[in-house]
């Protein structure tokens, strides 16, 4: 779109000296050079680096000294007691020398505040907030920073170059880190709508209550005010785990957790009504096994995934039922044997898990990449 760069007109730019047309025209063109965006943040930082530095005008009496000490031979330095106040420097170079420090102490604060690690951030309604500010059309979050959207406002994450995520209102998350393999934030509470287009486990969301570990997908994740999350997943897999309790959510399905609990066990959206209710009562209320023999006699062959994940979560006493169901749903392979199953031998758990994404059942779905391996 555009051929000449406009490295010449940044610092008039950044100085607010340009006729608006000329302005525009710069604007616009930051917006598709990355190479022109580069050096404007460079000079950005420089002028807001010196803006922070205060002046502070010295007492008339220690000038009078600077003018004495310039006009004074070398060698010679006057004898009054009261230049001399430590290791034997005049009154006067000590006041400059503690002003330079504190403004260079300052000067570093800033620095480092403004080269933290960032991402961009856009508004899409109302009034978002990046720290203490409100964000304009387009802002950067940083590193530390908490970023809040309101009951009217709402803004779009760009994730460097994997992807991107979507914020609803009424939404609190901090970026926790940002580097060339990990991606972190943190959702206090609210909505996320993730898109993300990287390797597996290259982008990280912690709640209150469960971690959820991109493998590659695009999900929405819920927070509410009690810590309680809902992971929903339209493409890829995403990890969800808290303290070794770890549930794999394919695409279009569903996995909720609580607070002190973890994840609970996922199953697909158009899972039969009983067997959601009944899997949400046996994890989060202590429906044991009254609860789940409705899941196990409600399940169908796309719900295998389910509980397979039910295996390592009932008691010795009902896990031979769980066994014997998923056994009718997906065949166990040759080397999977019974007693290798109830003992939750790991391998003999993975050869299963791994004949889900084998067998030609319609669960599979959307998923086109390689099968995910088990959760360890």
């Amino acid at each position: 779109m555009f051929q000449k760069h406009v490295v010449r007109q940044l610092s008039a730019y950044c100085h607010l000296e340009l006729t608006a047309a000329e302005s525009k025209r710069v604007q616009q063109h930051l917006e598709v050079c990355q190479r022109c965006r580069r050096t404007h943040e460079e000079i950005r930082f420089g002028v807001e680096l010196a803006s922070q530095i205060k002046l502070h005008a010295a007492p008339e009496s220690l000038w009078d000294e600077v003018a004495e000490a310039l006009h004074r031979p070398p060698g010679r330095f006057p004898k009054r007691e009261s230049t001399f106040r430590v290791f034997g420097w005049p009154r006067w170079a000590i006041a400059v020398t503690a002003l330079f420090l504190l403004s260079a102490l300052g000067a570093g604060w800033y620095y480092r505040r403004l080269t933290r690690p960032s991402w961009e951030v856009a508004r899409l309604e109302g009034t978002p907030r990046v720290g203490r500010s409100v964000l304009g059309e387009t802002g950067r979050w940083a590193v530390g920073d908490w970023l809040e959207t309101d009951h009217a406002s709402r803004a779009l994450i760009n994730v460097g170059d994997i992807g991107e995520v979507e914020i609803d209102p009424n939404t609190r998350v901090r970026l926790v880190g940002t580097r060339e393999t990990e991606h972190r934030l943190r959702l206090a509470r609210g909505t996320l709508h993730v898109t993300i287009s990287a390797p597996p486990r290259y982008f990280i969301v912690d709640t209150p209550s469960a971690v959820a570990t991109d493998l590659g997908c695009m999900y929405t994740l819920e927070v509410d005010d009690a810590g309680a999350g809902r992971l929903q997943v339209t493409a890829g897999w995403v990890a969800f785990e808290l303290n070794g309790r770890e549930s794999f959510v394919p695409a279009g399905a569903i996995c909720e957790t609580r607070p002190r609990v973890g994840p609970g066990t996922p199953y697909y959206e158009d899972a039969p009504a009983a067997l959601i209710e009944s899997l949400e009562k046996f994890d989060f209320e202590n429906g044991g096994s009254r609860m789940l023999e409705t899941v196990l006699s409600q399940a169908r062959k796309e719900d295998a995934f389910t509980l397979w994940h039910l295996l390592s979560r009932v008691t010795e006493a009902d896990r031979s039922s769980v066994y014997e169901r998923l056994a009718v749903l997906v065949a166990a392979p040759a080397e999977v044997t019974r007693d290798g199953i109830l003992r939750l031998d790991r391998g003999m758990l993975d050869l299963w898990w791994n004949a889900l994404s084998e067998d030609d059942a319609s669960w599979f779905r959307i998923w086109k990449g390689p099968f995910p391996q088990s959760p360890q």
